[in-house]
């Protein structure tokens, strides 16, 4: 009986002894930063290029060449392939095979960017699946003589 008595004293006991604090919220310092201050003197105003004679113009980069391909479709429905001048007439297949495999609905363009580190980049004025992606690679890396 004592027992029995202990042990339901013991369950009754258990919740008021499984209480516990919680925690106090965790305190920090925001950080603050300070703007650096620049302070121009009288002098470096009185230097400052404003005479029209003094500014430094840099000169505009010279064009880039872009050999493109431009897929249209005619009154008939037909996919036609246009290039630029500077695509070399053995390289119109592979260019048609862009075109067959670019979006039908929309005139596509593909223009082939050469970059100074052998490198190039492919411009479209839309969207293209990877398939017609991969046709525009093998366009580009002909056409600017990299393979």
């Amino acid at each position: 009986m004592r027992l029995a008595l202990l042990m339901i004293l013991a369950l009754a006991a258990t919740p008021a002894l499984a209480r516990d604090a919680s925690p106090e919220q965790p305190s920090y310092e925001k950080p603050t930063f300070d703007r650096p201050t620049t302070t121009r003197t009288t002098r470096e105003r009185e230097d400052s290029p404003r005479d029209p004679e003094r500014v430094v113009v840099t000169p505009k980069p010279k064009p880039v060449s872009c050999p493109k391909v431009k897929c249209v479709t005619d009154e008939h429905g037909n996919r036609r392939a246009m290039f630029t001048a500077d695509v070399q007439p053995d390289m119109y297949y592979l260019g048609r095979n862009f075109c067959a495999k670019a979006p039908k609905d929309v005139e596509v363009t593909a223009c082939c960017l050469e970059k100074e580190d052998q490198t190039y980049q492919i411009l479209y004025n839309v969207e293209v699946s990877k398939k017609a992606h991969w046709k525009a690679k093998q366009f580009c890396t002909c056409v600017l003589e990299l393979d």
